[in-house]
């Protein structure tokens, strides 16, 4: 953000004080800037002399939801809706407010209070499909989230959602995969076509360039012909180059002449092909039965497995997260996150949830897939995930690097807490407030379990139990950096 432009803001601000419009675009710029109790002050203030404007209320609301205050964002959206009552920006808000308080059965009546009023807002078939989601009606949700894919292809919420909802269902395996294909095609076009580029340019953290630049020798090196590779490579490594002394978690700034170099590359939706099938992506070998009874038993419910994968299945995951251009999510400490609704996903993913069931079934029972992801982290950095829980029944943890590429062999893995997240704690709180969740286990004398990293050694627990990643310490090369894969399987916190 230019020094400029914030002085703009400011001193506009200073001549009308009471301005409506000058309050939301300051509050959205610090909110872009993650400011969030800045950007709150900003929308409040405005509303002292405007309580009853809709546009600042439903900011506010915003910004409260994203600092884990649903219920005072919800009298934010009820006060807006009290102005203007089938405005559906208001109800899609309000809706999703509602969704994250897990009251469902009223979230999808707002939501379909807006589909009904204004038949033609993508966004409002989107909220009805996460409400009816959440309440077990899938079929339902994926009608709703092809509504909105009608109504706005380019929608990029409307296609991850779609990718999640079949995702949960499992059976049509096809699908599931070409849906989370779909969305990382839509996903890359708005982040690395988008108009406003042309004369901005792009900005880029220093991490993941680094992995980019990486990823695309080693491309380039086992003979992958990906478009725009060869000047991707030249232009990336010289920006690369040029941050070599920045820490992890700088940002550098391609120039739109420079962004016409990169962009084919950064924009094609590359997926290494996978196998349609194996015998086993389980290993056989391993008494599952036995390792059920062990699970069962624990208290609280933690199991580490070792030789988890069949050694085919290993590989195919290790070529699968080297090759694919999938990592797209970055995080503050400086790893990379990729999603099966973008991507992250292949018929044999699919079919290790499928055998977990079938060779665990009073573990995994009747629960539905509900996140699949992977996590690919800078070796610089030795810090991973901060503490939280998830939202779901069953969590399983694996990691897939080489062990010898882990440079402190008592380390690198994940820490498993003994105390679950109270059931009446929000999203953000047991998932996203580290210093909350950290005087919470200590009240109550929270015990912790350690697991090293190996390779292809999986972590089975409660996912409600607050667990975080192990100090990291790799290898600095690219097929040496840590990936964990996890899934999620049911639900139990909101």
């Amino acid at each position: 953000m230019t020094p400029r432009r914030w002085r703009t803001y400011e001193q506009a601000r200073a001549l009308l004080p009471d301005d409506a419009d000058i309050a939301i675009n300051l509050g959205l710029l610090h909110k872009k800037l993650q400011q969030l109790p800045e950007a709150l002050a900003c929308f409040e203030r405005a509303l002292q002399a405007h309580p009853a404007h809709t546009a600042l209320l439903c900011n506010q609301g915003n910004v409260l939801q994203r600092l884990g205050r649903q219920p005072e964002a919800l009298s934010s959206y009820e006060r807006a809706l009290a102005v203007e009552s089938d405005n559906p920006v208001v109800l899609c808000n309000l809706s999703n407010a509602l969704n994250e308080l897990a009251r469902y059965d009223e979230a999808l009546a707002r939501a379909e209070r807006a589909t009904e009023a204004h038949p033609k807002h993508a966004q409002a078939w989107v909220e009805r499909g996460n409400a009816l989601k959440q309440l077990g009606r899938i079929p339902e949700a994926v009608a709703s989230c092809e509504k909105a894919i009608a109504l706005d292809p380019a929608m990029v919420q409307a296609h991850t959602n779609l990718a999640a909802t079949v995702l949960s269902d499992s059976v049509d395996t096809p699908r599931v995969i070409a849906a989370g294909r779909r969305s990382l095609e839509v996903f890359l076009q708005s982040v690395y076509r988008a108009p406003a580029l042309r004369h901005a340019g792009l900005a880029l953290s220093a991490f993941r360039l680094k992995h980019d630049v990486q990823q695309a020798q080693w491309l380039q090196a086992h003979g992958h012909a990906v478009p725009g590779l060869a000047p991707f490579l030249k232009t990336g490594s010289a920006l690369l180059q040029q941050a070599k002394d920045w820490p992890p978690g700088g940002t550098l700034r391609a120039s739109a002449k420079e962004l016409s170099s990169l962009q084919e590359f950064l924009a094609t939706p590359w997926l290494h092909a996978m196998p349609d099938a194996m015998p086993d992506v389980l290993n056989s070998e391993n008494d599952w039965l036995a390792l059920e009874e062990a699970y069962l038993a624990g208290t609280p419910e933690i199991l580490t497995i070792d030789h988890f994968l069949s050694e085919p299945a290993l590989k195919a995951f290790q070529d699968f997260a080297h090759a694919s251009r999938v990592w797209h999510g970055e995080y503050a400490n400086s790893y990379l996150g990729a999603f099966a609704n973008r991507g992250f996903n292949s018929p044999l993913h699919l079919q290790l949830a499928r055998e977990l069931k079938q060779r665990m079934p009073r573990v995994f029972k009747d629960y539905l897939l509900t996140q699949l992801w992977g996590f690919k982290y800078e070796p610089a950095v030795t810090r991973g995930i901060n503490v939280h829980a998830d939202f779901a029944k069953v969590n399983l943890n694996f990691w897939i690097a080489p062990s010898e590429h882990n440079l402190d062999p008592e380390s690198g893995g994940l820490k498993v807490y003994d105390v679950p997240a109270p059931a009446d704690w929000t999203f953000e709180q047991y998932n996203a407030d580290s210093a909350r969740i950290y005087e919470f286990l200590a009240q109550h004398k929270a015990g912790c379990v350690t697991v090293p990293h190996r390779c292809n050694r999986a972590v089975l627990f409660n996912s409600a139990l607050f667990h975080e990643t192990d100090t990291i310490r790799f290898v600095d090369r690219y097929e040496a950096r840590r990936v964990n894969m996890t899934y999620l399987f049911g639900q139990q916190l909101r």
